[in-house]
């Protein structure tokens, strides 16, 4: 048995744990992450990232290899099939108009994961720990203790940490040490995934978009099958209902007649298909009643569960991380208390309940879209196919994010009008700080200027507010960054005015405004990063 110390605990060695470790590690950090499994998954599980997964992790680096293992920018339709060579209709892509310095990526889980390992070599500060499962833990007054076990050899180690996150999934080891419990159905139907190779490079419709419904026609009558893309050429993923609350088929198909069964609904009898692997999983919608006990934080499925319809859930849990990483930095660091981390509930839980709702809206009008894909009403199918840019388009809700309280000082005013599919920037206290580019070249974002510290954004005439924070970062030893703002774009929503500012936080996220000077500003300034900083 041996026994040492590591600041922050992560439980569960997914793209959300990972994360957390890629994101503590830039922060310096020190993190160690517990898997069971011995490496990334083999299963594309997750796809797709949306514009604020994937501008967190441009800031992070992985960006570039990340979208490299994705489907093509467009991608992301609906198309319905009879057979692989009649399209009978596909929903239209969403747009993108710049509303951020990263566009979303239609990309598999297991490509996210690897990216996330390969990134995180560069960093001594998080170590991965594969093969290794924790047993049980205690918490007490000053942090988390956790025994975990080689699950090759059955030597066993205890870790002392300040604070343990997980990320290992509902009501997983992390939730019930924290005796977290869960709000929610517990299932809403039984899925299986079967993960399958075959080359259907040649066919248009299978590179060009990321999700298909095939219908019934004379060699098929059974029920519509659902593909989705994974790298558009030669592995798919097929979902299926198999039951309510237990699998309910007679018995489940062997090998051969899954393959059998592909050929009749692609309409190729010869066509070479290879099963990969198989998973059962279920449906539900259970979100965590809190999303922190003491020094036990919940992130990602560890925190909330929600229908894949829409593709929130991977999204929902790199945005938790991006949230609470720069919190357990300045605990750590000394710049903050510890009642900045109560914040971190406030704030990610409402965002997680309304993804679960739209999750949960989605994942009717899917239904409804299915239906009508194999009914043979063309009207109706295409009345269903543009409602899918509903379910697709989606921009407002993740990028038009708002936190009513936590982190930061709400100052009354009118929020943009939020519908999902449009999104308005701001800079009101909550929201996420509008993105510009710094740069002709448009290689530097906005969002480049929020990361490690605090930053007072001020416009032309808010020198003032600038020398108030040169003074509170030498009074508190706490680094403020100051940006001056030159002519600002009316359409970008800055509301602060000429003579004003903005505190922002190190996740992008605006704490606090003003759009007027102050007599007294150092004095202003250092009671709003009290409140802030708790």
């Amino acid at each position: 048995m041996t026994s040492n110390e590591v600041p922050v605990t992560i439980v569960g060695g997914g793209p959300v744990g990972l994360s957390m470790a890629l994101a503590l590690a830039r922060l310096g950090v020190r993190s160690r992450v517990l898997e069971q499994k011995d490496t990334t998954t083999d299963h594309p599980k997750a796809r797709g990232l949306f514009p604020r997964a994937m501008e967190i992790f441009r800031q992070w680096g992985v960006e570039a290899p990340i979208r490299a293992r994705g489907l093509p920018p467009g991608s992301d339709s609906f198309a319905v099939l009879d057979g692989l060579e009649k399209e009978l209709g596909r929903s239209p892509p969403e747009p993108f108009n710049n509303e951020g310095p990263a566009r979303k990526s239609l990309v598999a889980q297991d490509a996210v994961e690897e990216a996330l390992v390969a990134k995180l070599a560069d960093f001594p500060e998080a170590e991965v720990y594969w093969n290794t499962r924790a047993v049980s833990g205690e918490v007490d007054d000053h942090g988390v203790t956790v025994t975990a076990e080689d699950v090759n050899t059955g030597r066993t180690s205890v870790w002392r940490s300040d604070f343990a996150v997980g990320a290992d999934g509902g009501a997983g080891f992390c939730a019930k040490l924290a005796g977290i419990t869960y709000e929610g159905p517990p299932q809403l139907a039984l899925m299986l995934n079967t993960y399958f190779r075959a080359d259907l490079s040649a066919f248009e419709t299978m590179r060009e978009v990321a999700g298909m419904i095939f219908t019934r026609h004379e060699g098929y009558d059974g029920e519509p099958y659902r593909f989705l893309n994974t790298n558009g050429a030669d592995r798919w993923l097929m979902l299926e209902r198999i039951g309510s609350q237990v699998d309910e088929r007679p018995s489940p198909p062997t090998e051969a007649e899954t393959v059998e069964t592909l050929r009749a609904v692609l309409r190729q009898p010869d066509l070479d298909i290879r099963i990969i692997n198989q998973a059962v999983w279920r449906l539900t919608r259970r979100i965590a009643s809190k999303f922190r006990q003491g020094p036990v934080f919940l992130a990602g499925d560890s925190a909330h569960r929600f229908p894949p319809t829409g593709g929130l859930g991977l999204n929902s849990g790199i945005e938790d991380v991006h949230n609470l990483a720069w919190k357990l930095a300045f605990v750590l660091q000394g710049k903050a208390s510890k009642r900045l981390l109560d914040s971190y509930d406030i704030e990610r839980r409402p965002i997680a309940n309304g993804n679960a709702d739209m999750a949960l809206v989605n994942n009717a009008r899917f239904q409804k879209f299915t239906d009508a894909a194999v009914g043979g009403n063309p009207d109706k199918l295409d009345f269903w196919l543009k409602d899918m840019a509903n379910h697709t388009n989606s921009i407002g809700h993740i990028l038009g994010f708002i936190y009513n309280e936590g982190a930061l000082i709400p100052d009354g005013s009118t929020p943009p009008p939020r519908t999902p599919r449009t999104y308005t920037p701001t800079d009101r206290p909550g929201s996420r700080f509008p993105h510009f580019w710094l740069d002709p070249e448009r290689t530097r974002s906005s969002l480049d200027l929020f990361d490690n510290d605090m930053v007072l954004v001020v416009r032309e005439d808010g020198e003032a507010w600038a020398q108030a924070a040169a003074e509170i970062s030498r009074r508190r030893n706490l680094p403020i960054l100051v940006h001056r703002l030159a002519d600002v774009d009316p359409a970008l929503g800055i509301g602060m005015g000429p003579r004003g500012a903005a505190l922002v936080r190190p996740d992008g996220v605006t704490a606090w405004r003003i759009g007027w000077p102050e007599p007294e500003p150092v004095a202003v300034l250092d009671s709003v990063v009290d409140r802030v900083l708790g």
